[in-house]
């Protein structure tokens, strides 16, 4: 069995997707701050080359006849007011009132009306009021140009971006995504060579339980046989779970689970583990449901890691207690221990992968167990927390408890 490729192509095609989409964003803001940008230069320059043409109409003046181009002059003088052929009849009112008052600085203000948008410049010339007028609609129009090019280059620059985010994207997602066929791969592959062994080990466990049975064998002896079978039942189940997460079109369906089920089952499974170390253990749990919607195997093999790290970490004669209780919509199952403890600076590390810091009683350890559970808690919707205990640790498996409306399936 191997990983799927097909979902390893749906990922690379969704990772370049999302790739174009963060490059597309980037350059449409880019380029929004750049028109922002010249929008503000170019009508800033327009506005000071139109009034630097106004002043230099009004201070060249000699007569209305030959204004510069694109404006008209307005002249007083003791035969009248003349002006430009042309200019607007409903800018009189206007310029008659700037007219009188009129100063030898010259003054620029913006004046609009239905046929549009003038600037007027106003100043006093030998003694006689001078105007000078400028039709706006051109600039407007060389700005109207400027932004839709602007606009055009903006939508080429996004179709490009995303283009080439899209192409980007997939180049640098595809050695994750062979990696990740790679492990799926070697999991499957794994969990498909364990699968036969452990078929095996369960059917001659069952004989062996029943051939007990049969002979008459001491209950110490019986429930040890039952043990052995339980035990590996639950290795089928979690060679399952790796067959599952093996396979990208699969999703886990989680089911309610009963966390005191639970810890009265890892505290029968690891009693004897418990029994060689010297190190007493108990369960208990508060009266009332104590159900999570999750997945059993995954809750029990993280409670499992939990309770084999807590015996690991206790000396002998020591105590480690499962807790189970339910606290304002969550469901709580604390292993708690009477070791040496762990210090606030390591709080983070131990959940890490491969630490196996500390005091450890005899077997090898890989420092994976609170790393396997702080992943289960994290894909449950819940968390694993280390509480402040006076004596030894305590680790909460916390979970999202299940609805009083009964069982659901999700």
């Amino acid at each position: 069995m191997s990983g799927s490729p097909i979902g390893d192509e749906v990922l690379v095609r969704r990772a370049g997707r999302g790739v174009a989409v963060q490059a597309a964003a980037l350059v449409a803001l880019a380029m929004l701050l750049l028109i922002a940008l010249v929008t503000v230069v170019v009508v800033r320059g327009q506005a000071g080359a139109a009034d630097d043409l106004l002043r230099s109409a009004i201070t060249t003046a000699d007569d209305v006849g030959d204004p510069p181009a694109g404006t008209w002059l307005v002249m007083s003088g003791p035969s009248g007011t003349s002006s430009s052929p042309g200019l607007p009849d409903e800018l009189a009112p206007e310029l008659e009132a700037l007219r009188g008052q009129a100063t030898e600085q010259i003054k620029v203000i913006t004046v609009e009306n239905d046929d549009g948008e003038y600037r007027i410049a106003t100043g006093l010339v030998k003694d006689r009021p001078v105007q000078a007028v400028l039709n706006l609609a051109t600039a407007h129009k060389e700005r109207a140009r400027l932004l839709q090019a602007m606009g055009l280059a903006t939508v080429l620059a996004l179709l490009l971006a995303g283009l080439l985010g899209v192409l980007i994207g997939r180049r640098a997602v595809r050695p994750l995504a062979q990696a990740l066929s790679l492990q799926r791969a070697f999991v499957a592959d794994a969990g498909h060579e364990l699968r036969t062994p452990l078929t095996l080990l369960s059917t001659r466990a069952q004989v062996l339980e029943r051939a007990l049975r049969r002979n008459g064998a001491e209950d110490q002896l019986l429930d040890d046989a039952r043990g052995v079978v339980g035990d590996t039942r639950r290795l089928a189940e979690v060679v399952d779970d790796l067959l599952a997460a093996a396979d990208p079109r699969g999703a886990e369906d989680h089911e309610p689970v009963d966390l005191a089920r639970i810890a009265q089952d890892v505290a029968a499974a690891a009693g004897a583990h418990a029994e060689q170390a010297g190190v007493r253990l108990r369960w208990t749990a508060e009266d009332g449901p104590a159900a999570a919607l999750g997945s059993p195997s995954a809750v029990r093999r993280a409670t499992m890691a939990l309770v084999d790290n807590a015996i690991d970490h206790t000396p002998r004669d020591g105590d480690v207690r499962i807790d189970v209780r339910r606290r304002r919509g969550e469901v709580i199952l604390a292993v708690s221990d009477t070791g040496p403890g762990i210090g606030p600076e390591a709080a983070q590390r131990v959940l890490r992968r491969f630490d196996s810091g500390g005091h450890r009683s005899g077997r090898k350890h890989y420092g994976l167990g609170l790393a396997l559970a702080h992943d289960v808690a994290n894909r449950l919707g819940g968390q694993l927390r280390l509480v402040p205990s006076e004596i030894g640790a305590t680790f909460e498996l916390v979970l999202p408890a299940l609805a009083d409306d009964g069982p659901r399936k999700v």
